[in-house]
């Protein structure tokens, strides 16, 4: 069973000292991050920015894409600047590096085209295109117009201008799908194929797979903790075995076990999709619960062994609202004993409705207004063979903004249980991502059947910096605001936050850190 590990630096500071000192050194942050990278660093990405990389010959295009991981040399970039500006006599090119927070090295070969007359502008002019292909959408979904000046490229020389107003028209008909142009060769010598390939971005499609929340973490006060999936799946078909190793984050409820998940989001059409789940899982109990337990005896005893079954419908009228129905079976094993002899297991059967909506707005691959919300209900009856008759409903709901640099992620999640509901069902604040800052098993032991969380997180960078308030409590009891602040990093997939409660006697600090990704969230949050 995990121990708690509280980290209390004794110091004279206040929160408010603490603020001030975090909005001081982010712009310091922002400024080192804006710095030229010295000779030598590791280059980590190379493109080329205003032009169709495509039209380079072969081998220059090798040669930036060989940039990758070798170190930085401005001659060679310059020499590279050179080439493109000698293939494209009617372009210039610059080179410009910036430095990465990890140190490493960005490049981007910017080309910008000159205004003159009479010249080649391709070096891919001299190829005929032997045919076109359209891939990802049919071809009976084109306008007429479309169609017949798509094939129209085809036993022609290759015409650059031509081929890129194409590709405009497929993004102006198609303003949900990304449009990708290559060439690939052709059956002969001196031919090639041109290829037109269409993608559904992620947060198009009718129907998400629903979340789940691969992580390895460290908090300071509940200690370590790990679900770790293998997924395994197509674009309308995911796989999922997952482990879970001492997770405390999500629940009251330390548990370790296993999960297979199985999900289709294309049952005959996008608009249909089909969800089934087993899980089973050990349970730890930390002391604090065990300790609290004897003054809540509203709340149902602990179990040992938690094992589920969740088969689910999901029908979306929109790509931005679905809805899902079904049931969850769940099967607790006491962990008292009476005579050396197990009780009886217990079962927790309900039936599931959720509501989803999903919507951004601004470019696909990084969009200026991201917005997604969730309500679902869990109801528990006798009807089902449930031994737990209860109500839970929870509303969750995000928003980001982002402009440049900057990014603001406003959330908020209620939730509100109705009868007697087991413990992994009862509401907890204060983990890793609600009221971080606070330990949840000094905020509410045992969880409890009425929460609110809001926050408010800005970020410039992979740096942030956070505000939480929330609280959770049992009706008819007090129910207490509690507040946290704090700074957070966040590279990729890494991130390592310091939170600091507000309204408390005692300064004290909460470190968290540890890697978070998600298969198929409709959340907008990025850690």
């Amino acid at each position: 069973m995990a121990r708690s590990l509280l980290l209390r630096p004794r110091m004279r500071l206040t929160p408010l000292v603490a603020w001030l000192l975090l909005i001081v050194l982010t712009p310091l942050a922002s400024f080192a991050q804006e710095t030229e990278p010295p000779d030598g660093a590791r280059i980590a990405a190379a493109q080329v920015s205003g032009f169709d990389i495509t039209r380079l010959s072969p081998g220059l295009q090798e040669d930036i894409n060989k940039l990758v991981a070798t170190p930085l040399n401005r001659q060679l970039l310059r020499d590279l600047a050179a080439r493109i500006e000698g293939e494209q006599p009617r372009y210039i090119a610059a080179v410009r590096t910036a430095q990465e927070p990890d140190g490493s090295a960005r490049v981007t070969f910017v080309v910008a085209r000159i205004r003159e007359q009479g010249r080649d502008t391709d070096i891919n002019s001299k190829y005929t295109v032997s045919h076109v292909e359209l891939r990802g959408v049919q071809e009976r979904d084109l306008s007429p117009e479309l169609q017949k000046d798509l094939h129209a490229l085809a036993d022609k020389p290759f015409d650059s201008d031509a081929a890129d107003q194409i590709a405009t028209r497929l993004r102006s008909e198609f303003p949900a799908y990304q449009v990708e142009r290559r060439m690939s060769r052709g059956g002969q010598p001196g031919r090639v194929t041109l290829i037109y390939i269409l993608r559904m971005p992620e947060w198009a499609r009718w129907l998400r797979f629903e979340p789940i929340d691969a992580n390895a973490l460290f908090h300071s006060d509940q200690g370590w903790g790990a679900v770790l999936p293998l997924a395994i799946s197509s674009r309308d078909v995911l796989i999922s075995p997952r482990v879970a190793w001492d997770n405390a984050d999500d629940l009251i409820e330390e548990y370790s076990g296993f999960a297979l998940r199985v999900e289709s989001r294309r049952l005959g059409s996008e608009r249909v999709g089909v969800f089934f789940e087993w899980a089973t899982y050990d349970q730890d109990w930390r002391d604090a619960t065990l300790a609290a337990l004897p003054f809540n005896p509203q709340v149902p005893g602990l179990y040992r062994n938690r094992m589920s079954v969740t088969p689910l419908l999901k029908f979306a009228f929109t790509p931005q609202i679905s809805v899902a129905g079904g049931v969850d079976v769940t099967e607790l094993d006491p962990l008292i004993e009476l005579d050396d002899a197990p009780l009886p297991s217990l079962m927790a059967n309900v039936a599931i409705g959720s509501v989803r909506y999903k919507q951004q707005w601004g470019e696909s691959s990084r969009p200026a207004h991201e917005a997604g919300a969730t309500f679902t209900v869990r109801a528990a009856t006798t009807a089902l063979e449930s031994d737990f008759t209860y109500e839970r409903y929870l509303g969750e709901g995000d928003y980001r903004f982002r402009r440049g640099k900057h990014s603001l992620l406003l959330s908020a999640r209620a939730g509100r249980i109705s009868g007697t509901a087991p413990l992994f069902e009862r509401f907890s604040l204060g983990d890793t991502r609600t009221l971080r800052g606070w330990d949840k098993y000094d905020i509410s032991p045992v969880g409890g059947d009425r929460m609110f969380h809001t926050s408010g997180e800005y970020s410039i960078h992979d740096l942030s910096l956070f505000l939480d308030a929330g609280s959770v409590w049992d009706a008819g009891t007090e129910k207490k605001i509690r507040f946290s602040t704090g700074v957070s990093f966040s590279p990729g997939p890494l991130f390592f936050t310091v939170g600091f409660p507000i309204n408390t006697d005692e300064f004290r600090a909460v470190f968290a850190m540890g890697f978070r990704f998600g298969i198929g969230s409709t959340s907008v949050r990025k850690n």
